[in-house]
């Protein structure tokens, strides 16, 4: 049973690693906190259901057409309602407050527009994977198994951008001295706008995972989002490690404490940990910048 159990966490910790790198980005590039990340997650995985419904595509090809969409729209929201405060107030607390409530706006615009677009019937996502594989007695299906290696994918290709890329480099002295790295003729505005489109491509890809393994519907993002918020919390608020780590670790007492203590006391081991971690680390695992 511990083996089995450890897989489950291993599956739905790899889920919440994907959910919370997005969110740790942009507030690594650009200290902000954004509260409409869940939405975007779901709204990803809605454009997944529609490119395969509307289109007629697999799930795998469907989900890079999502994943643009998803990025766009991640981008417009950043140009259209974001840059404008952090423009006038960048290090203000003022500037802060505004943005954090213009993104708890914009949660529930996307909320309400998709239970207007798409209503309230959860969907189920079909990865068109099925199958099994057996380790002795541990038995993981061959789709939990593919959630396990689109992560691995993708934490391998954020990698490799934040560090071998000229814009990754970009970024992380972005994050690192904003004044500094405009003073050498970096475009601050324009390297936060491609940190959305990464964010909003891994929400997209994390959402559609969770669609493929549980269902799609319009509340859907607030559970990614909390939980997100304490790992990046747990890891190091901007820590790309401590994202990857926080959601393992997070998935895998979420899910041996539901199995061997109870479901229903899986969240408080969750928050005890968050606590802990504020009183004897508050600057998480890794640190709070990308470097």
């Amino acid at each position: 049973m511990l083996a089995q159990q450890l897989v489950n966490g291993l599956v739905v910790g790899s889920i919440y690693a994907l959910s919370a790198l997005g969110f740790t980005l942009i507030f690594g590039a650009a200290r902000i906190v954004n509260f409409a990340y869940g939405e975007l997650l779901m709204l990803g995985a809605f454009f997944t259901v529609t490119a395969m419904t509307v289109l007629n595509l697999p799930f795998f090809v469907a989900l890079p057409i999502a994943v643009a969409a998803t990025s766009a729209l991640s981008v417009l929201m950043f140009i259209l309602t974001i840059r404008p405060l952090t423009r006038k107030s960048y290090v203000s607390l003022k500037g802060e407050l505004q943005v954090i409530l213009v993104t708890l706006g914009l949660v529930y615009i996307f909320r309400e527009s998709a239970f207007i677009i798409w209503g309230s019937a959860p969907r189920r996502v079909d990865m068109g994977i099925s199958g099994i594989f057996l380790f002795g007695d541990v038995v993981i299906t061959r789709q939990r198994v593919v959630v396990i290696l689109v992560m691995a994918l993708m934490v391998g290709l954020l990698y490799w951008l934040l560090y071998k890329t000229r814009v990754g480099l970009a970024l992380r002295a972005i994050a690192q001295n904003r004044e500094g790295a405009a003073a050498i003729g970096l475009d601050g505005d324009r390297i936060i706008a491609f940190v959305f489109a990464v964010s909003g491509a891994l929400a997209c890809v994390a959402g559609s995972l969770v669609g493929a393994l549980y269902a799609v519907e319009p509340a859907m993002g607030g559970a990614p989002l909390l939980k997100a918020f304490v790992i990046v919390i747990f890891g190091g608020l901007g820590s790309v490690p401590g994202a990857i780590v926080g959601g393992l670790l997070i998935g895998l007492i979420e899910t041996l404490a539901g199995a061997y203590i109870g479901f229903a006391f899986k969240d408080i081991f969750m928050f005890l940990l968050l606590v802990g971690m504020l009183l004897l680390r508050p600057n998480g695992l890794f640190g709070t910048t990308i470097r």
